[in-house]
């Protein structure tokens, strides 16, 4: 029987699913720092190296996924900074709202305890909201109505829309995007 390398490619590619997603789900269920990389295998059903073969760390892991995910959200360079900045921000709440009002909120829990977990995000948004409007003061103002509508989602157990805060604040500032 010879060697078959695509069947090797796809068990790793199903490794690494397997792997990601049974750390969002204990992330979710027990929190970021209550969850090590024996329960992620154990849970996805994977040796230690196979994790290791795709991550260096927990930290990595949740790196890759927010930079997978949200770099979907950038629209192409040459579209107007309006329609960019409105679908990454639009875009990223979705995407937040869809992860899980208990995912969002330990987030920010670790966001405020200065944790890689949410000091990581926050970079990632910063930057990408610099990189549309190439203003940083801007930049930071667009990113505390961003977050602050997305904290307030979270104190009030999901009964705010932050989506409506962004949109609202989005028409505020349409014509400073021009």
């Amino acid at each position: 029987m010879g060697y078959n390398n695509e069947s090797r490619k796809t068990k790793s590619i199903d490794n690494r699913n397997r792997i990601v997603e049974a750390a969002l789900r204990l992330i979710d269920e027990k929190g970021f720092d209550n969850v090590t990389v024996s329960q992620i295998t154990e849970a996805a059903g994977v040796s230690k190296g196979a994790f290791y073969i795709h991550f260096k760390s927990k930290e990595e892991l949740i790196e890759q996924q927010i930079s997978e995910l949200y770099d979907e959200f950038k629209l192409d360079q040459g579209l107007p900074k309006f329609e960019r900045l409105s679908y990454f921000l639009l875009n990223s709440i979705k995407a937040i709202k869809d992860a899980g009002l208990k995912m969002c909120q330990e987030w920010f829990s670790h966001s405020v305890k200065g944790n890689y977990f949410g000091q990581r995000k926050l970079a990632y948004d910063t930057q990408a909201v610099r990189e549309i409007v190439m203003d940083e003061t801007f930049a930071e103002e667009i990113i505390a109505v961003y977050y602050g509508s997305l904290n307030l989602w979270c104190f009030t157990d999901g009964i705010t829309s932050p989506e409506g805060a962004v949109n609202h604040y989005l028409d505020n500032i349409k014509e400073r995007l021009s």
